[in-house]
């Protein structure tokens, strides 16, 4: 039953998001930031906080990339949704099939992939960083990259943190912040802070930007 509604989810909240996004006018900031990134030759962390994941999971879906999820009922279905857009899907997190998980995340990062990641996912607290985001990308030399988003017209969904869905009809903006080398940052403590920085200020254009155009 559970898998039965898991699928029945899946399929209803790919087409209903699909339109949603469909029905907004769309702006990218940093759009040539991306394409430089994607022809660095470095493997790629993308980062963006829970409460934004929708964004990315339609705005970067044709690039090959993984994307982590955990493996409770709610990433699940996000799951189910993000491989129907044509995401490949890592399953695990800090609390669930982390050790495993994590060994797949290693795994694409040294042969170049590009990762998709919510570092305060699964649970929060909210725009805190886990560690493994910072640990693994200073074991694979990784970019770490911050993305966002933000939508004029939406539904906030409150519960540990606030994750937004766009409503139709309206506008939105997708940002790409700067990237992060951790070849040239120093300890994990200094990264971790200074990637924290660089997410709440990308999330901080991509709600600024939506701010003048309401």
């Amino acid at each position: 039953m559970a898998r039965l509604k898991v699928a029945i989810l899946g399929f209803l909240g790919f087409w209903l998001l699909r339109a949603l996004f469909a029905l907004n006018r769309k702006t990218v900031i940093n759009g040539e930031r991306w394409e430089e990134i994607l022809s660095c030759g470095r493997p790629i962390l993308i980062c963006c906080w829970h409460g934004r994941l929708l964004f990315p999971v339609f705005r970067w879906r044709r690039e090959g990339t993984h994307a982590l999820a955990g493996l409770h009922m709610d990433a699940e279905i996000i799951s189910k949704i993000a491989t129907k857009l044509g995401w490949r899907m890592l399953r695990g997190s800090s609390s669930i099939g982390g050790e495993k998980a994590y060994k797949q995340l290693l795994e694409t990062l040294e042969k170049g992939g590009k990762v998709f990641i919510t570092p305060d996912g699964p649970r929060g607290p909210e725009h805190e960083l886990k560690e493994g985001t910072v640990k693994s990308a200073k074991r694979t030399n990784a970019l770490l990259v911050p993305l966002s988003g933000q939508a004029s017209r939406r539904w906030e969904i409150r519960n540990w943190d606030t994750f937004v869905v766009p409503k139709p009809f309206g506008r939105m903006v997708h940002v790409v912040g700067e990237p992060i080398d951790v070849m040239k940052v120093g300890g994990g403590k200094k990264l971790s802070k200074e990637l924290q920085r660089a997410m709440n200020r990308v999330e901080r254009d991509a709600d600024s930007w939506i701010a003048k155009e309401i």
